[in-house]
């Protein structure tokens, strides 16, 4: 088995080509250049060197006009950036009932600086949530309508604030 790869090693800009490569490969087996470029957000010049950066870390091959592949240790790298981001953007959807496309920023930038022992805090509260309910209704559901009358309230200038 690869050496794991310490995530510190690699910025958070690489994390998130080495994400991209990942994700796409387990759809498709493979990453092309491009498509890891429209997934960061990114021209295919600036992707290019950040691959070329994975590569010279040992966590990616490619060979210019060829696809990306992923090596063992990337793979495994890869894997756990993914991870970290699946576990906080349902913490903020399911949970904390942030919409789609806001959680899916936040757990982007989250995925760089929440780890270890912070991370499986997320996830248990994650498991636990899912699985109590209150009266009425689910914890989440419980807590959206609470953030629904906290709002409310502070539109109307009357509190909002935490104690």
């Amino acid at each position: 088995m690869a050496e794991p790869i310490k995530q510190a090693a690699l910025s958070e800009s690489l994390q998130d080509y080495l994400e991209a490569a990942y994700l796409l490969a387990q759809r498709h087996g493979v990453a092309r250049m491009k498509e890891i470029a429209s997934l960061v957000g990114v021209g295919k010049s600036s992707a290019t060197g950040a691959i070329q950066a994975l590569v010279e870390r040992g966590l990616v091959n490619h060979d210019p006009y060829q696809y990306v592949t992923l090596t063992e240790r990337g793979e495994a790298a890869g894997r756990e950036v993914a991870r970290r981001h699946r576990i906080l953007k349902q913490f903020l959807t399911k949970v904390l009932r942030v919409p789609e496309d806001q959680a899916e920023t936040a757990a982007c930038k989250m995925e760089h600086a929440v780890k270890g022992d912070v991370l499986d805090r997320f996830l248990s509260f994650l498991k636990f949530i899912q699985k109590r309910s209150s009266r009425n209704g689910s914890w989440a559901e419980a807590f959206e309508r609470f953030c629904g009358r906290q709002g409310s309230e502070t539109r109307r200038g009357q509190g909002g604030r935490v104690p």
